[in-house]
């Protein structure tokens, strides 16, 4: 886990040190802000921002379109999350359970057989902040994310 975060961090330096675009602090304050609600009951939609501002958007990108100042060094590319239809019928984050979603930002990309590249959370954040965070994504999706 450290040798992932340590190898992005040196990716990151190493592949954006010319890019003259970074998150300026003005910007980083900016996410922090978050008024939407959650149309899943369990989880903070606010705090859920709060956190994926400081542990997603690097790869995810700040409006959670998998633009991230690190997307362009990942193969596969991080996923869309506001992407709630997918491409493909049963590739949005619509389709995806919460357990999935909790699970993917738990257990990471290799925990759920998908990309190598999204590190595992559930040593760093509590069960309650995950589930703020999905209740964040379900709130960023579009189409609007309606439970079943």
């Amino acid at each position: 886990m450290k040798g992932l975060l340590l190898g992005l961090c040196a990716l990151f330096l190493a592949g954006v040190a010319d890019a003259k675009e970074f998150m300026t602090a003005d910007q980083f304050l900016a996410l922090q802000t978050f008024n939407g609600k959650s149309p899943i009951k369990q989880g903070d939609p606010v705090h859920g921002r709060k956190l994926y501002s400081m542990y997603c958007t690097p790869c995810h990108g700040m409006e959670g379109d998998g633009k991230g100042q690190l997307a362009r060094l990942l193969d596969p590319a991080p996923r869309d999350h506001t992407d709630g239809q997918g491409k493909r019928k049963g590739d949005g984050m619509n389709d995806r359970t919460d357990k999935q979603l909790f699970n993917a930002i738990s257990d990471g990309g290799q925990g759920i057989s998908k990309s190598v590249n999204m590190p595992a959370w559930k040593h760093t954040i509590s069960e309650k902040s995950r589930w703020d965070i999905i209740a964040y994504l379900r709130a960023i999706a579009k189409p609007v994310y309606v439970p079943k």
